[in-house]
């Protein structure tokens, strides 16, 4: 369903009820995501590349 939107960058919060099922609280442009503080700015880079569509 994600993949359906179009968008070149998505963020999507997820949550995990109580009786085990995935519950989307939030879709969103990506505008305000950042990488993990623990992931080296090249290696995203080299990732996102190396996908192409």
């Amino acid at each position: 369903m994600v993949a359906a939107l179009g968008l070149p960058f998505i963020t999507v919060d997820l949550a995990l009820r109580a009786d085990g099922v995935w519950r989307v609280v939030e879709i969103g442009d990506g505008q305000v995501s950042d990488r993990p503080a623990t992931t080296e700015p090249s290696k995203l880079i080299t990732a996102l590349l190396a996908r192409t569509p």
